[in-house]
């Protein structure tokens, strides 16, 4: 095998390995600790899920919730491919928001190259009064053809911060 053909494949292999590691190492923090800069002035009694968050990869949403409805701005930091997510790689939220003081949130983008994403989760307060969203996510690119397919769905999770509202 040539070095020409074996580069890539581990570079998949090497991908494939750092979201597995992501992906434990979310799931198995027992603590979330925020920023104490991030939320100064923001102690409240319930989350509110309008306002402005950002995750631990530094994507950043911009929502607004009026009733239950949830609409928005989604910015990303990532993409599974560059130019994946378009020229300025944000996209329109559409969501859905419960009650209570901790309401679960659902909401999703379409991306300008025809991909799509969704996230669904809840709001978390914590003792110091700071909030986070922590979501599961599902991203479907678009494959070229039925072979193709098998790879066209990731999944994963994001730990928001709210940063200010």
């Amino acid at each position: 095998m040539s070095l020409t053909h074996s580069v890539p494949q581990l570079l998949t292999k090497m991908s494939s390995i750092m979201w597995y590691l992501l992906f434990v190492t979310l799931i198995t923090s027992p603590t979330v600790h925020a920023n104490e800069s991030s939320t100064q002035n923001m102690k409240v009694d319930a989350c509110n899920i309008s306002g402005v968050w950002r995750n631990e990869l530094g994507s950043t949403l911009r929502v607004k919730a009026e009733g239950s409805e949830v609409r928005g701005v989604y910015l990303t930091a990532v993409e599974s491919v560059s130019g994946a997510a378009g020229l300025n790689r944000t996209a329109q939220i559409l969501g859905v928001v419960g009650d209570g003081t901790q309401p679960t949130v659902s909401f999703s983008v379409l991306w300008e190259k025809g991909s799509c994403s969704a996230w669904v989760g809840q709001c978390f307060l914590l003792g110091d009064g700071a909030q986070v969203l922590r979501t599961f996510w599902i991203l479907r690119s678009v494959a070229d053809n039925l072979s193709g397919d098998w790879g066209s769905t990731r999944l994963g999770e994001d730990l928001f911060f709210k940063i200010s509202n």
